[in-house]
C-alpha cells in the first residue's frame, strides 16, 4: 500500500445519477442538465466542498 487516501462522493436522484464529487479540485461533476443548478450553487458556495473533501480524508478513513 502506498499510504495515499481514496474516496468518492456520488449523489443520485430517483435512481439517476446526479453528482459525482472530485475531491483532488473541489469541483462536482454533473451528470445532465438539471444537475448543472446545484453544481454551480455548490461550487460557488464553495463549504459543501470543503466538508465534503474533510469527510472523505478524515471521517470516512476511520470506518
Amino acid at each position: 500500500e502506498d499510504g495515499s487516501i481514496r474516496g468518492f462522493h456520488q449523489i443520485g436522484y430517483e435512481g439517476n445519477d446526479f453528482l459525482a464529487f472530485d475531491k483532488d479540485t473541489l469541483t462536482y461533476t454533473a451528470a445532465d442538465a438539471a444537475a448543472l443548478i446545484t453544481k454551480r450553487k455548490w461550487e460557488q458556495e464553495g463549504t459543501d466542498a470543503e466538508r465534503n473533501k474533510y469527510y472523505l480524508e478524515n471521517t470516512c478513513i476511520e470506518w
